[in-house]
């Protein structure tokens, strides 16, 4: 589910609460408490439809997608390291056979996926004394392992998914549904407190708000690469303008972001002896956001650099008018409905 709709079932819950834990204030009053115990019995329908929809989503796992995700960018990352090792070893074949692209292991089918892991995995542990504690550890391929175990055991699978928000079972879509409207019908059956218990009154109506949508765990993941070479770039400075971690590529050029706000953003990618680059993009949410960059060798001017400074202040500008235009939009629409309430 995406967060509105996780918002909504966070609202659902602290109404039920608030109306079991303030079932005096109404008691007697049959109107009012027969939507009450409708609305905390619809809500204990939505638990039960939220914990099918995570587990099992008519096929698609919310739950193993992330572990899915989590298993991969930990392989990649290992990876990466023990190619670096093993490359100035001149252990090349070992090295080749690893893997340090996210989307090898995330984008592959479930089951290619676990075989996938399971053999960088086993390769790595074959070769732990080569690649040594320095670039890689037991402790970090016991890690690895678990998070391959929590995958592969994991229900359901990772297919169907919607672009910009996994998919959501009827069941629960309906389940919310209902909750809304039950908070429709709470909201207008306790007017008549206003005046005869308005602490009742004005708490309840704090209940029924939808939460502030501020969680966002959506994870970015950029690799980095030498335009002439191809070879990845290590040591890479970026900046991402939804998110207020700062990234550093490893050795495998891979900038990773694990806390990342939806919708349209700008990169910038630095290294000494490289232009700086600067991208636009787009990060859709419920999903690992995945994108390639290739810096171009030369030397920064300071006019360079002032115009570089110059896109990025200019689209975080273009971003805040739009969101102002938004707020504004809406406290029009709130007024012109507080309106026709009072008229």
């Amino acid at each position: 589910m995406n967060h509105r709709e996780e918002a909504k079932i966070t609202r659902d819950n602290g109404l039920c609460t608030f109306l079991g834990d303030n079932a005096a204030a109404y008691a007697g009053d049959v109107a009012f408490g027969t939507i009450a115990t409708k609305t905390i019995a619809d809500y204990a329908l939505t638990k039960i439809a939220a914990a099918a929809d995570a587990a099992d989503n008519k096929g698609y796992s919310l739950d193993k997608l992330v572990l899915k995700e989590k298993a991969g960018v930990l392989a990649c990352q290992l990876c990466a390291s023990s190619q670096v090792k093993l490359d100035s070893i001149g252990n090349y074949i070992v090295s080749k056979s690893l893997n340090a692209t996210v989307t090898f292991y995330t984008k592959a089918s479930d089951a290619k996926a676990a075989s996938r892991l399971q053999n960088v995995h086993d390769v790595m542990s074959n070769n732990l004394t080569d690649i040594t504690a320095d670039y890689l550890t037991a402790a970090e391929l016991v890690e690895l392992q678990t998070e391959i175990n929590s995958y592969t055991s994991a229900s359901g699978t990772t297919t169907s998914v919607n672009t910009t928000s996994p998919v959501v079972t009827k069941a629960l879509k309906n389940a919310i549904t209902t909750g809304s409207t039950d908070v429709v019908s709470i909201k207008k059956l306790a007017k008549k407190y206003m005046k005869t218990n308005p602490t009742f009154y004005n708490n309840l109506l704090k209940t029924c708000k939808i939460p502030p949508i501020t969680v966002r765990h959506t994870p970015v993941v950029i690799t980095v690469t030498n335009a002439t070479t191809g070879t990845p770039l290590e040591n890479v400075k970026g900046t991402l303008s939804k998110t207020k971690e700062l990234g550093t590529s490893n050795p495998a050029g891979i900038i990773n972001y694990t806390n990342v706000s939806a919708g349209a953003a700008i990169s910038t990618y630095k290294l000494e002896g490289f232009i700086t680059g600067v991208q636009n993009l787009k990060i859709a949410r419920g999903k690992t956001n995945t994108f390639n960059f290739a810096l171009v060798l030369g030397i920064m001017t300071a006019e360079m650099d002032a115009e570089v400074l110059a896109k990025v202040e200019a689209f975080i500008l273009a971003e805040e008018t739009k969101k102002a235009a938004r707020v504004a939009k809406e406290k029009v629409r709130k007024a012109a409905k507080a309106a026709k309430a009072s008229a």
